[in-house]
């Protein structure tokens, strides 16, 4: 088994050179890596090359320039040109273990999708702390699923290790969707019938995704973008599922309604309630309840301006939700 790690790269010279070594120091042998870049402006691309020059496992790819700009794009393009069976998706600033391959490797049997621990960290691994605690690991696809619906994240997109032939005939990553690709390819993947599937934590980390204090520094206009791509991404689901799955989206909304408070306008609230109005065979009626229920009506008939006080509300509403949808969809 060939595994090829596909890395796309965007004005990573900061963190670039600490993730190839990361994989250049693998005890599995068989692997290669594509680094693709989207047009970076900084050193990543020298970093990249003396790696190319020693090691010939590693790969420089540029995107073409008639595919659309981004990281997926970018991963697509990567596994086109790649020559292994399977995939794993790194990005720039994240790290694998020395032993990530040869434990994949070793625990693969015919899975379209294997699973695996990871740790996030901001400077050091040596603080790494679990990128999730306490996951059931005894669930169903589907069960797995309503957690990327619900926007209740069970991995990251470097856990995984992808059957290539499987991730082409999903489709791979959706390149219109720049923000939420990785919820979206999963729930994609996970509602597929005779999913071959496994999740195992038994081997400890064998990645380490990098925390940033991304949400925290950006603008308004950056974040009305990212809702932006939210809205764009339950529309999508709203167009593939049936109502009774949709509605399992809720967790998603409520993260949106937090954490974009600042740019959530009337007519987001109003498209929120379009999105959850039945067929009208149904007399169209609301599948708003409960938690979402009432962060919408704050946000419709009380505070219908962004202020400090719905920012609060909201934080409190997300807090609770996240709890008591945590205890439910983990059982």
């Amino acid at each position: 088994m060939k595994i090829s790690v596909i890395i796309p790269c965007f004005n990573n010279a900061d963190h670039i050179e600490e993730t190839l070594s990361s994989v250049q120091n693998q005890t599995f042998p068989d692997w290669e890596c594509m680094i693709v870049d989207d047009g970076s402006t900084d050193n990543s691309k020298a970093i990249i090359n003396s790696f190319c020059q020693s090691d010939g496992r590693f790969r420089y790819l540029e995107r073409p320039a008639d595919l659309l700009k981004g990281a997926n794009s970018c991963r697509n393009y990567g596994v086109k040109e790649c020559s292994g069976t399977h995939i794993i998706f790194l990005d720039a600033d994240d790290l694998l273990s020395t032993d990530c391959l040869e434990i994949r490797n070793s625990a693969k049997r015919d899975e379209d999708l294997l699973v695996f621990s990871t740790a996030h960290f901001t400077e050091s691994i040596k603080e790494a702390t679990p990128f999730i605690s306490g996951l059931n690991l005894n669930l169903s696809p589907i069960n797995y699923r309503d957690m990327f619906l619900g926007y209740w994240i069970p991995w990251h997109i470097s856990s995984g290790l992808w059957e290539r032939s499987f991730f082409e005939k999903i489709g791979g990553f959706d390149i219109s969707q720049q923000r939420f690709q990785d919820v979206e390819l999963h729930a994609r993947a996970l509602s597929t019938p005779i999913l071959k599937f496994k999740i195992d934590f038994s081997h400890g980390y064998s990645s380490y995704y990098r925390k940033s204090s991304f949400h925290t520094k950006i603008g308004l206009e950056k974040r009305r973008f990212i809702l932006d791509q939210g809205f764009l991404y339950a529309k999508k689901l709203k167009s593939l599922l049936k109502p009774q799955d949709f509605i399992k989206s809720e967790g998603l909304f409520i993260y949106l309604l937090f954490r974009f408070e600042e740019v959530f306008t009337p007519a987001d609230v109003k498209e929120v309630k379009r999105l959850f109005q039945t067929d009208a065979e149904e007399n169209g009626k609301s599948y708003l309840k409960g938690d979402l229920a009432v962060m919408v009506t704050i946000f419709d008939k009380v505070l219908s301006v962004p202020n400090r006080f719905r920012k609060y509300l909201s934080y409190i509403i997300y807090r609770k939700f996240r709890f008591t949808q945590s205890k439910r969809l983990n059982s």
